[in-house]
């Protein structure tokens, strides 16, 4: 009988055990999920930068000005859209608003410009016109230049 109690106990404490170890939390600590989400901007901004700024984006949208001559148009934008596949789906819309940072600095164009919004709505709309998303990306939030 000590024996069946001996037996009985011991399967007893192997079940909580085993019970206790499948309900495991995971605790993260304070500004730990912070550090985590900018970890996933950095890896964003590290594409971004591997692909120099997505530099045909960058000519596609001077070429939207109407400020050169359009039959490179098509060019600069096929190029673009390649640009923007080989970057992570949810970094393309960054990438899209620090490729036009870039373009605005390099030509010296101030937001307020007509030139700049021509180089907005180009850049809100590449995403559709290359059939990778229906929606627009929004180049007036976050402008940090």
């Amino acid at each position: 009988m000590a024996k069946l109690a001996l037996l009985v106990a011991t399967f007893a404490l192997a079940f909580f055990l085993v019970n206790a170890s499948i309900y495991r939390t995971s605790i993260i600590p304070d500004g730990e999920e912070e550090n985590l989400s900018r970890r996933g901007r950095q890896s964003c901004q590290d594409q971004i930068w591997r692909q120099g700024y997505l530099p045909n984006c960058q000519r596609y949208m001077n070429e939207e000005t109407g400020s050169n001559h359009p039959r490179y148009r098509s060019h600069y934008l096929n190029s673009c859209c390649d640009e923007l596949e080989n970057l992570r789906e949810d970094c393309r819309c960054q990438g899209l608003k620090q490729a036009l940072g870039q373009q605005l600095k390099l030509q010296g164009v101030r937001w307020e410009s007509p030139e700049a919004e021509d180089m907005c709505e180009a850049a809100e709309t590449a995403l559709n016109r290359c059939g990778l998303e229906s929606r627009r990306c929004d180049m007036h939030s976050g402008r940090w230049l």
